[in-house]
């Protein structure tokens, strides 16, 4: 029989407070929490048991119960055992059985937690004839049958594989025989057969094992052994609601990691884990380095398929991340990809996603007829300064005045109106009209559209003994909010693993995609310039309203914007092309065709060399390809605008004379770039258990190649294109870029851009020795290291900069492990780490060497110079971090509460950063190893099913982070205040927040004129008696001494709360995000401008409305004009208008149900699943007035367009 006797754990209340961070107060915070739960114990002990003529049996059971260890005999084979009499206390296991069996017929052996009771010598004749035949099944931890498993019956060289159906048989077998189940994909298990003849074996495989491991891309360690601070997401998690890529995914997963959000939404979300640790933000950038299955790629998060995902772990501290050297710094994020387990199983996926337009209502315009009152007083003021309407309009420029400027359609109203081309009847009618249009309500009803993206894969994957399969295909199609943009993708997966035999194992893999996508000209995406609020793109009725002039230039010439008295009489010029236009027509011209295709192909071998022993190889190369092509016909308005700014005219002849060849097709332009990686690993492995478990090592040592390449962009332009005959014009490229032609709308010459006259390689390659071991003791003490050594092509000079060590060491304790926290039944698992270790970062953008560019002269093409562009840095090193990290993991109440708490610090030094240098040198600053940074902050996770009846089920997950960082080091001098305003990640102060929000002093509003205070606290604007600006005494501050520091704008706190119930096949799962601690300039009203499009430009202080708000420009009097610069500046940037940037959102919510068992049986499926989700539903903002901080530029008090509502329903179907 089987004993599996587990002791029973009762439940208790614990309490946990979280103190405010103090690095020092936590360290004896968690001294004291080891101590408390020690308290709880006894008397240490192993095994006490006192019995007097027990029956073996019943010795054996209670053995069973005090170590957790399994027991497999036979009644037989203990039918006639002796009665046993014993008395131990505090006994190891070993010395208890040796105790046990001394006067027995019987031996035992031990494996793996399982105690085996065999027959002795005298007893084996007796059952050597024992003999039955056994048929079993074997089954995954799922109940499935798993074919493919090789059953060894131990201590013979007899063995069966499981066929399809799992099944296996046995003839003429010891009926107190052991069976060994093993196999590619599971956990190696015996079974004692106990003299049945039919068995059911149920394995674990090794996807399900992971639970109980971490990787980290070098090796796959059990947690037990492991020292350093990681996160796992398994796939159950990830799976939990529809996500649209896999930063999605990992949002409010992880504490620490924190996604930072691009405002305007033209890039994807950037994730940072515990804070910055370089100034290099474009060079090396905030973000982890990203592993697949142990190889580091250049793919990002959102170029992954999340649905080929296994799991995530998030490797934060020097002991997990040191090993991959100098780009550990910014931590490591490693996938597992998904893998064959048993039968061949298909699954597929359907999503579809439909976002909504965007809430005007949260931008804070201005309404039409208020833009238009505030247009209207700003042409008056102009107009009183002239005395004519002819004198006013000429200022502007006509026909042929290569100094024209833009005016709007208002002001051409009222100088008709002047002009009595129109009666003050049609004035007033126009005007009437014009307050009821609203071009931004008719660009969001025409030019965007609701975006609907659907998303369909379907996977295969199943394994046998020898071999397990994966493969994916993945089809997802956008049509974007703008009208005629679209995306599509294709991507493919595909890994097979094979157990060539019982030494030698191979992996390969391909991964690719393919994608396709349409986008429109950018200029047309922003519909506050392209036309006034008052305008219109189509009338009542829904027909085009054309205009007969906008504000936007061609962008392929040195045009300038015409006006509309230009536009007038270029449309009566037979030898002109129209300048009319509507955004409809103008987005389906000039759409740009981008297509990418990314492969990365992978091979990993892996070979058994002796016990615990094995060789590895891995290889990894990666591609990618972007070809883009951009056709604009010509009759499209910015080849229209073109070909009228290069058309000349000659008065003698009375002949307009385009460029020649220009004006005979359209514009074509294409691009193609691509950049190729490898990766080359091979190490040895080292693993064994030894002194009967009471000791285990787990190493490995190698070196690792990589290389990265960017070669040169190809590029072609064409003019006078035809795609039908797919000809072009030849022109003279050189004289059009630089000297340019007579044109007759501007009246001096005017240039045609062409390409880039440089062109650039990159290449880059790097050599590492790497190596890490881990120890443990009596599965109780941990110690951890590594060390690596990193040497890169651009680290050319000193060679101990070239060879600084990277290495981590780390302590561990399973508290929970020793005897006396037995009696504390409450305490699941305890343990307790510490880590320190030294991680780096490669920023590539100086060098050791004199950098030049070779030039030629413009005007002499033959004479050639070189122009330096750096001077060298001969003492380039690694940027350093050094990372401190106390954990502690935590399992309570038979693991229903179950977290971790970590406190860190870490100090990154050598960091590149612009110093002044002695200018005798040749360069007044330079980028050179000067800079530091630290981060200190704490991190915890609980989580729990704190409720479950069986049918109904809650289950909570709360995920915080605090993290500040400092600045602790600068070598450069202070600049003027406007820079550390305009640029926090650039220009800062020693020991203050990195990217701090800095503002000038606010002193006050005096008739509508703010001001702010200087150093000495002296008021930047003196006032007269009646309170009006001394425009002599307005001044700049310039002295960073005036400024304030409101605090960071980057969050200090991050979390999420993941709520889920689920009631029999439904789940209802929510998750709240939130942030803050940070803080951001508040959006107001700017003072020197006339063109305001936000609310509150009616409610403005005027001498006719004086009240607390501020003047704009047009109200500003005419002897401080000049100055409206300085005065907006200071007062938009001053403390005045600073918030705080925290906020709680409710990121999703989403309701699954699951096809029930009996259903999905009949239907002859194994599950079906159907999710309908909701995203962005809810979120509050301490910023107030409709600010959503996601989405807000927070330095420069920018809104963006808000983050839509989003609806989505996904169909899940396992086959």
């Amino acid at each position: 029989m089987k004993l599996n006797l587990q002791p029973k754990k009762p439940y208790k209340n614990s309490e946990k407070k979280i103190p405010r961070f103090n690095f020092s107060i936590c360290l004896k915070i968690f001294g004291a929490l080891v101590i408390l739960l020690c308290s709880y114990s006894g008397q240490a002990q192993n095994i006490s048991i006192n019995f007097k003529d027990a029956s073996l049996e019943t010795v054996l059971k209670e053995v069973a119960k005090q170590s957790n260890y399994e027991v497999f005999y036979t009644q037989k084979l203990l039918k006639d055992a002796s009665p046993v009499t014993i008395n131990v206390k505090n006994s190891s296991l070993k010395e208890t059985l040796n105790r046990i069996f001394n006067s027995q017929n019987l031996k035992y052996s031990i494996t793996n937690q399982t105690i085996v009771v065999t027959a002795g010598k005298e007893k084996t004749e007796n059952l050597g004839n024992g003999l039955i035949d056994v048929r079993g099944k074997v089954l995954n931890n799922k109940n499935e049958p798993f074919p493919g498993v090789i059953v060894t019956l131990v201590g013979t060289n007899r063995n069966s594989i499981t066929d399809f159906d799992g099944s296996f048989t046995f003839d003429n077998v010891p009926e107190n025989g052991i069976l060994e189940c093993s196999g590619l994909t599971i956990e190696k298990k015996s079974f004692g057969i106990t003299g049945r003849t039919q068995l059911t074996l149920v394995v674990e495989d090794k996807v399900a094992a992971m639970k109980e491991v971490v990787v980290t891309g070098y090796q796959t360690i059990a947690r037990s052994n492991f020292t350093g601070a990681i996160a796992k997401v398994d796939e159950k998690t990830l799976n939990e609601n529809i996500n649209a890529d896999l930063s999605s995914a990992l949002e409010g997963r992880v504490a620490g990691l924190m996604f930072q959000k691009n405002p305007s939404g033209a890039a994807a979300d950037k994730p940072i884990l515990r804070g910055i640790g370089t100034f290099s933000s474009d060079q090396v950038g905030y973000s982890p380095l990203l592993v697949i299955d142990g190889l580091p790629t250049e793919l990002t998060l959102n170029d992954i398929n999340p649905y080929d995902i296994e799991s995530v772990d998030v490797l934060k501290d020097a002991a997990a991340a040191s090993i991959y050297g100098s780009r550990a710094a910014n931590g490591i994020i490693v996938l597992t990809t998904k893998k064959g387990n048993g039968k061949l199983k298909v699954s597929i996926n359907s999503d579809f996603f439909i976002a909504e337009k965007p809430n005007m209502r949260d931008m804070n315009y201005a309404s039409t007829g208020d833009i238009i009152d505030l247009e209207q007083a700003v042409y008056n003021r102009e107009r009183a300064r002239f005395a004519n309407t002819s004198t006013m309009f000429s200022n502007y420029g006509d026909i042929g005045n290569s100094s024209m400027k833009y005016y709007s359609p208002l002001y051409q109203l009222n100088r008709n109106l002047e002009e009595g081309k129109i009666s003050n009847a049609d004035y007033d009618s126009t005007l009437s009209q014009w307050r009821k249009n609203d071009y931004i309500k008719d660009y969001h009803d025409n030019v965007w559209q609701n975006e609907f993206r659907q998303r369909y894969n379907v996977a295969f994957s199943g394994s046998t003994s020898k071999q397990n399969t994966y493969v994916s295909l993945n089809y997802d199609e956008s049509k974007n909010r703008v009208k005629f943009n679209q995306s599509r993708a294709f991507n493919l997966y595909a890994k097979s693993s094979f157990q060539i035999n019982n030494w030698l194992n191979a992996t390969f893999g391909v991964n690719g995609t393919y994608s396709n996508d349409d986008v429109t000209d950018g200029d047309y995406n922003d519909y506050l310039t392209i036309q006034k609020r008052y305008e219109r793109i189509t009338d009542d009725n829904g027909n085009l309203v054309i205009a007969p002039f906008v504000g936007i230039r061609d962008g392929f010439t040195s045009s300038g914007v015409i006006n509309p008295a230009v536009a007038e009489k270029l449309a009566g010029l037979s030898g002109f092309k129209p300048m009319s236009f509507n955004v409809l027509n103008s987005l389906q011209e000039g759409i740009e065709k981008q297509n990418s295709l990314s492969l990365r192909a992978f091979a990993n071998i892996k070979a058994k060399i002796w016990r615990g022993l094995s060789y590895n190889t891995q290889f990894q190369y990666e591609v990618r390809r972007n070809d883009n092509e951009q056709y604009y016909d010509i009759n499209s308005y910015k080849m229209r605008y073109a070909i009228n700014t290069l058309t000349g005219y000659n008065a003698a002849t009375n002949v307009y004379t385009p460029v020649e060849g220009f004006s005979t097709g359209g514009r074509f332009e294409q691009s193609s770039s691509q950049a190729t990686n490898y990766s080359f690993r091979n190490q040895l492995d080292y693993a064994e258990e030894f002194g009967e478990g009471k000791h285990s090592i787990n190493a490995l040592a190698g070196f690792e190649m990589r290389e990265t390449f960017l070669p040169r962009t190809v590029e072609s332009l064409r003019y006078g294109y035809d795609p039908v005959t797919l000809t072009s014009a030849v022109m003279n490229n050189l004289a059009l870029s630089q000297t340019g032609v007579s044109s007759y709308i501007f009246g001096n010459n005017r240039t045609l851009g062409a390409l880039a006259r440089t062109q650039k390689e990159i290449l880059h390659r790097y050599f590492s020795v790497f190596s890490t071991a881990s120890y443990t003791y009596l599965s109780k003490y941990n110690v951890t290291g590594s060390y690596r050594v990193d040497r890169a092509d651009l680290f050319g000079v000193d060679p101990k900069y070239k060879n600084r060590p990277l290495w981590s060491a780390g302590l561990g304790w399973n508290v929970s492990n020793e005897e006396f926290m037995k009696p504390v039944k409450w305490v699941s698992m305890l343990k307790l780490r510490t880590t320190y270790g030294i991680n780096g970062n490669i920023d590539q953008s100086t060098t050791p060497y004199i950098t030049a560019t070779r030039r030629n002269d413009n005007l002499y093409q033959s004479l050639q110079y070189t122009n330096i562009t750096a001077q060298p840095n001969p003492m380039l090193r690694w940027e350093k971090t050094q990372s401190t990290n106390v954990g502690l993991d935590y399992s309570l109440f038979r693991a229903k509460l179950n977290g971790s708490i970590d406190l860190y610090r870490k100090y990154s030094s050598d960091l590149l950063a612009t110093t002044d240098l002695d200018p005798t040198v040749g360069a007044l600053t330079r980028r050179i190893n000067a800079g530091a940074l630290l981060n200190k902050g704490v991190e915890f996770t609980v989580g729990s099913e704190w409720y479950n009846n069986g049918s109904f089920r809650v289950a909570s997950n709360i995920v915080f982070a605090y993290n500040k960082t400092t600045v602790r080091k600068v070598t450069r001098a202070q600049s003027s205040a406007a820079v550390y305003i305009s640029s926090p990640i650039d220009f800062f102060q020693e020991n203050e927040l990195y990217n701090s929000l800095y503002a000038y002093q606010y002193g006050g509003t005096t008739n509508g004129y703010p001001y702010v205070l200087d150093e000495n606290g002296n008021p930047s604007i003196t006032f007269d008696a009646n309170g009006n600006p001394i425009s002599t005494s307005i001044k700049t501050v310039t002295n960073p001494d005036a400024l304030v520091n409101m605090g960071t704008l980057i969050p200090t706190y991050t979390g999420s709360l993941s709520q889920r119930f689920s009631y029999k096949q439904f789940d209802l799962n929510f998750l709240f995000v939130f942030s803050g601690g940070n803080v951001m300039r508040k959006e107001v009203l700017a003072m020197d401008t006339d063109v305001v499009n936000l609310s509150g430009i009616a409610d403005r202080y005027t001498d006719a409305n004086p009240n607390g708000n501020t003047r704009l420009y047009v109200d500003l009097d005419e002897s401080v004009r000049n100055y409206a610069s300085t005065i907006s500046s200071q007062w938009r940037n001053s403390s005045a208008n600073v918030v705080d940037g925290d906020y709680i959102k409710l990121r999703n919510i989403s309701l699954g149900y699951n096809l029930p068992k009996t259903f999905a049986t009949k239907m002859n499926i194994s599950s079906a699943k159907f999710t309908f989700q909701m995203n962005n539903i809810w979120y509050w903002s301490a910023a107030g007035n409709r600010i959503d901080p996601e989405v807000y530029s927070a330095n420069s008090a920018t809104r963006n367009l808000p983050s839509p509502k989003t609806y989505l329903l996904g169909f899940n179907l396992t086959l």
